[in-house]
Order: structure tokens, then sequence, then C-alpha cells
């Protein structure tokens, strides 16, 4: 779920995306991981969902498999010090508050009307909005993820939400809440776990007992932070 671009999906048209090479973990839906170096997503249409990805393993060979079996593909590349946990930030509360205002955003009024139903502050996911997509509704990033909150499809129909409803920006955000509010319980509303799982896995959450060490996921936090004013 980083740099997104747009891309326009033709009929019968394969799109190809690339990545750069780079040590990357791919991370599948049934918990198993590859080391890859470099991968490809195909779209063929506009059959959002059916997509393949074609793993190239550091260890040589390829490996080609559904994209909707993916959950996540995060760098890999290690920073020396990942800020701690910490379960309470000043000024920050995950709670939707009785009277809050829309987020003066792209979509604000959304994320208002999706925070209140589910008990969640908007200006959060405004400001994952803005961290992952720059509102944009139709941003695909070069690992498959997609819409204004870039979800993977895997994780999208883990929160019942079809793939080929991603770049529906209502549809988007109700799967992105669903899945934050499951990570705040999960981390017993500690922001920074929170954020980790929501960028990393929360896989690699509990593996690292913390942040996990990846570049990505330091500076997506840090983006986010700065986006609450925190």
């Amino acid at each position: 779920m980083r740099v997104v671009v747009r891309v326009a999906l033709a009929a019968s048209v394969l799109l190809a995306v690339a990545a750069a090479a780079g040590a990357e973990l791919a991370i599948l839906t049934n918990g198993h991981r590859y080391k890859v170096t470099d991968w490809e997503v195909q779209h063929r249409g506009e059959a959002v969902g059916d997509e393949r990805i074609r793993l190239t393993l550091e260890g040589g060979g390829t490996v080609t498999l559904p994209l909707i079996q993916v959950e996540r593909i995060v760098d890999d590349e290690i920073v020396e010090e990942p800020p701690p946990a910490s379960p309470a930030e000043p000024g920050f509360t995950f709670d939707y508050r009785p009277g809050q205002t829309a987020p003066a955003t792209p979509y604000g009024e959304l994320f208002l009307e999706v925070g209140r139903e589910h008990e969640l502050n908007p200006d959060l996911l405004a400001a994952l909005a803005r961290a992952e997509s720059n509102y944009d509704p139709g941003a695909v990033s070069s690992k498959g993820a997609r819409g204004l909150l870039q979800l993977m499809p895997a994780t999208a129909e883990r929160f019942g939400v079809s793939p080929r409803e991603l770049h529906d920006p209502a549809r988007n955000v109700l799967a992105a809440a669903r899945y934050l509010t499951w990570l705040r319980r999960r981390f017993e509303d500690d922001l920074l776990r929170v954020l980790a799982g929501y960028n990393a896995g929360e896989g690699a959450v509990d593996a690292h007992d913390g942040v996990p060490p990846y570049r990505e996921t330091v500076t997506f936090i840090g983006r986010v932070y700065g986006f609450l004013g925190l």
C-alpha cells in the first residue's frame, strides 16, 4: 500500500504493473511468506478480483498465484529503531465524538457518516485516505491495492466487501472502517500498532511484538501522524 498509480482498465487488454527490484516480503492469506525481488500484477479487462500476481523469488524461480491470495507485500528494508508502542496518543481518540463535524477533505461527509456508524474517528479515515491514495478512488498500487484506502482484494473480502467494489468510495471506506475496528480491538487502541497492522498486516505486528522495523511501515506511520497533527 505504497505509492499509487492511476490505471485505466480497458476490456480484453492486459496491463502489467511491475515492481522495482528490491527486497520485499509477500505475505499470503494462509500465513505463508515469500521473500521476493520483484512482482508483477496482471489485470485483464475489468475483472477486478480475478488478477494474478507473479512473484520472483529471492532464491531464484517464480511463483504465480491469484492476487486474492496475497494479504500484503511489504518492504523488507529494515530501519534500526522503529518507534515504541504507545497505547495512548495525546490529542487523539479512536472514537467518533458526538457532534463531530466532517473532515475538511474530499469525501469528508462519507468519512463522517462511516465513522459515526462504526464509532470511529472520521479524522483517522481522512488521514489514511490522504496517506494511501491522496483521496483518489480510482487509485491502484503496483501491489494490487485499490481505492481511497488502498485495500488489497483479500483484505476487503475478509471484511465483507467484494474486490469488484473497491473503486466505489462508500464500499472501500466501509471495508477500511471494519478493518480498523477489528485492529483497534486486537491491539487495544494502540494507535501505532493499529497503523502498523493496517500497513504491514497484524501478523507482522505480532511477530515483532510491536511496529515491525520495515522502512515503508515506519514512514507510513509518520505520514499519518503528521496528517492527524500528532
